[in-house]
């Protein structure tokens, strides 16, 4: 910093200023995020904990540039506040596993969390000191987009033999990297907002509004292509953040993006994907996807040169804009009343109209058509309001303190009426108020919305003051891209998916902690005015902290980072032991394989001592050595560990059922239908234990010596377990 200061004190130019820590220290945060959207969006416990642990690195660099004299890097007032209650957030969700259904779970989640929280803080802080952050921001924003949506486009044009959900008809769905169509969906609406925003910037360049404008078409083919509604939604939300924040470009934008999707259509059309035998492929081939990229990359530029020169011919009042908008809205209200009174008249009244309408959007019989334009057109929530009213009921008997993170999956089959599996709400707000109770929902809500405030409030303020014009445009785009995320989390699970989440929240972190711009008064030849440099000067002395506060701040970080691997790092290298122990097992290991294999498992289980996976692969592993008494201790380690999880009631009644315990089997069955009511396995395992169907392991000759048949004229009572009885 007092180098800086020395170089201001030479006349350098400020152009010349290159602040690389902060600007460097950025960029690393958010090629955390897009880095892990490579391995299916970062979801999972392996893709997760290495995007926590370089956060916690990163935050470890934070806590050590303080401490070096840095302390202007610590965010301050409101934005402050912010991290802390997402820290607050992340320490509750850690605390939520002593009473958690699902602790295993619960510790990945509150770890997942303390790592966006670690994100907020590297990124706020490297936005102290780095004048360009908000480029390097809103950069970072956009080539991730086109770096996730180009290799999605691209994979389509060979055959995709991966079977997502719902099969190869669902995977016609563009997903890429993501293996989440709307998580894709989201990132390519964000990218084309932030670019979007920039090719129609009067300010830069025309080779910057240029390249900006030829990703646009195919970020917005690559939603297209994903068929998410959630995520058009999300778009249109943000185009209006946008445009009413950025002053003149309030109808250059959404010309923008109207005429870039035209643009984007032969694309959307040649990538569109069709079953062929086992594989999806593109319905018109390589060649067509290939020349629908170029065509969509040359009309982007097309377009965004077209409206520069818009721009030069026409002398727009910016009066007329407020008239515009209002004949849009009106336009737009007209066509909604005109297929509103279309769906009215062919369901034969309002009344059955509106029947029809809630009976498509609420039931859970009717899904969304898998791809086409009729999914578009749906309005079927997909199952959706069933997972909210699930996520409510559990809210209602925990209202406090919630059933545990990442336990909905777990805790709705209490709840659930049909015996479809998921383990999120789809709904950011309802899984945290089921998982987290009230006091998780005020401490993330409370996170989001301080920030989202002073990030509004800056904006504000750089309005008022008219500072630089491109400085505004890129505030504007993070808050824009931080409420598309926002109303799509709203209606999806991508909270849990860090290839998202953590771009996102990084921008979101720079808008609110990055200063704002000041007037800086320079001489005819670009170099600073010495009166400024001796303001800055005595500025930058009366933000410096003092060693002890920085030293604080660093054995914070540390003590904070190294607590966050350890809880990251153990149950991952558990689960690695019993994979591998999985696999041996699986590939028929000899007797000193599986030997080996049990050690595994025993160490994984102390490693991960709140996992049910190490006692299931040991339990497998016992049963395939015939010792079947191990097998039964393991099962109820199981229950022990997590005794409101019906699948480990369900294994305890397995193991009954196969030493011929039917009085065992009996109770885990009950136990595991009491948690599971509609549980196909635990309902089947009941009706065995009940004599309804008697397992093989209750017939007298299923032992290695039968019972001998009665005399003729005897008789056999049968008692209520099956067996039989002599006279």
């Amino acid at each position: 910093m007092h180098a800086a200061l020395r170089t201001l004190r030479a006349g350098r130019a400020a152009r010349d200023l290159r602040p690389s820590a902060g600007g460097l220290l950025l960029t690393a945060a958010l090629a955390v995020g897009t880095g892990v959207a490579f391995a299916g969006g970062g979801y999972g416990q392996t893709a997760s904990a290495v995007a926590i642990c370089l956060t916690a690195l990163l935050s470890i660099a934070v806590g050590a540039m303080v401490a070096g004299g840095l302390g202007r890097m610590l965010p301050r007032r409101d934005a402050a506040l912010g991290v802390l209650l997402l820290l607050a957030f992340a320490a509750w969700s850690l605390i939520a596993t002593a009473w958690s259904v699902r602790p295993d779970r619960s510790i990945a989640w509150g770890a997942l969390v303390a790592g966006y929280a670690l994100t907020v803080f590297v990124a706020g802080a490297a936005a102290r000191i780095a004048p360009s952050a908000r480029a390097i921001a809103v950069g970072a924003l956009i080539a991730g987009s086109v770096v996730l949506c180009g290799v999605a486009i691209v994979g389509r044009m060979s055959p995709d033999t991966a079977v997502t959900i719902g099969g190869l008809d669902n995977a016609i769905r563009l997903r890429g990297p993501l293996d989440y169509w709307n998580a894709l969906g989201l990132v390519a609406a964000i990218g084309a907002l932030a670019a979007a925003r920039q090719a129609v910037e009067g300010d830069r360049p025309v080779a910057w509004r240029v390249a900006a404008g030829a990703v646009v078409p195919p970020l917005i083919a690559t939603l297209l292509l994903s068929q998410s509604r959630g995520a058009i939604v999300a778009l249109v939300v943000g185009i209006v953040v946008v445009a009413v924040s950025s002053g003149a470009a309030r109808l250059r934008l959404p010309a923008m993006i109207a005429l870039s999707t035209a643009a984007a259509a032969p694309l959307a059309i040649t990538a569109t994907g069709r079953v062929e035998g086992s594989a999806v492929v593109s319905t018109d081939g390589r060649a067509a996807v290939l020349g629908g990229i170029v065509a969509a990359i040359v009309l982007g530029g097309v377009i965004a040169l077209a409206i520069r020169a818009a721009e030069e011919r026409i002398a727009w009042d910016p009066r007329k804009t407020a008239g515009v908008l209002r004949a849009g809205t009106v336009v737009g209200l007209v066509a909604l009343v005109i297929a509103a009174g279309a769906f009215v008249a062919k369901e034969g009244g309002p009344g059955t109209a509106l029947t029809s309408l809630r009976d498509s959007v609420a039931s859970v019989d009717e899904v969304a058509p898998v791809s086409g334009a009729d999914r578009l057109l749906s309005v079927s929530s997909s199952n959706r309001t069933g997972w909210w009213a699930e996520a409510v009921g559990a809210w209602a008997d925990r209202p406090l303190e919630g059933w545990g993170p990442s336990s909905f999956g777990t805790v709705r089959k209490d709840y659930r009426q049909d015996t479809t599996e998921v383990t999120q709400p789809h709904s950011l707000p309802l899984q945290v108020l089921a998982e987290t109770g009230v006091i998780g929902f005020a401490l993330l809500g409370g996170a989001l919305w301080v920030l989202m405030r002073v990030g509004v409030r800056r904006l504000r303020r750089m309005r008022e003051e008219r500072i630089d014009p491109k400085q505004l445009a890129l505030q504007a785009t993070l808050l824009g891209a931080a409420a598309a995320w926002l109303v799509q989390s709203a209606i999806d699970w991508h909270f849990d998916l860090p290839g998202v989440t953590m771009p996102v929240l990084a921008g979101l972190a720079v808008a609110a902690a990055a200063p704002a711009p000041r007037r800086t008064p320079r001489t005819p030849d670009g170099t600073i005015a010495p009166a400024t440099i001796d303001e800055l000067d005595r500025q930058l002395d009366r933000e410096e902290r003092p060693a002890a506060s920085g030293a604080l701040v660093l054995g914070l970080t540390l003590a904070g980072a190294l607590v966050l691997i350890v809880l990251t790092v153990s149950p991952v290298i558990g689960d690695r032991l019993a994979s591998d122990a999985q696999a041996r097992l699986a590939g028929g290991a000899s007797a000193q394989g599986l030997k080996d294999a049990t050690s595994d498992v025993a160490l994984a289980a102390n490693l991960d001592p709140f996992s049910l996976k190490p006692l299931e692969v040991g339990r497998r592993i016992a049963e395939r050595r015939q010792n079947f008494l191990e097998a039964r201790r393991l099962a109820i380690r199981e229950t022990v560990r997590q005794p409101d999880n019906p699948e480990a009631w369900s294994a305890l009644a397995d193991v009954a059922g196969k030493i011929a315990d039917r009085v065992g089997m009996r109770v885990a069955a009950k136990r595991a239908v009491a948690l599971d009511p509609y549980g196909v396995k635990a309902v089947s395992q009941l009706a065995d234990a009940l004599g309804k169907r008697a397992p093989p392991e209750a017939s007298p000759t299923a032992g290695a010596t039968p019972f001998l048949d009665p005399p003729a004229a005897a008789t056999t009572p049968v008692t209520p377990d099956g067996g039989g009885t002599t006279p």
